[in-house]
């Protein structure tokens, strides 16, 4: 099993992403949703910069299935969601 699907690591995500939400001041910085890759950004794929950052771009566009099953409804099993 990848750690990703691992319930204790799930359980835990979730906690903390419902605390973070309870702190938040507004929808601009709301978590409602979230998935645990199995696999970190690549630098190879462009998903990372010359600066360590994250390309949004490049990993929307590399990940769509993620995405797609991010946003799909009802949300799948692999997805946290935090009300």
């Amino acid at each position: 099993m990848k750690i990703a699907a691992h319930a204790e690591v799930r359980a835990e995500f979730h906690r903390r992403l419902k605390a973070f939400a309870a702190k938040g001041t507004g929808s601009s910085n709301r978590i409602t949703r979230a998935i645990l890759l199995d696999e970190p950004a690549s630098v190879d794929r462009d998903e990372i910069t010359d600066k360590g950052s994250i390309n949004q771009r490049a990993v929307i566009s590399n990940r769509a299935y993620v995405v797609e099953e991010l946003y799909a409804e009802p949300p799948r099993e692999r997805v946290i969601t935090i009300a």
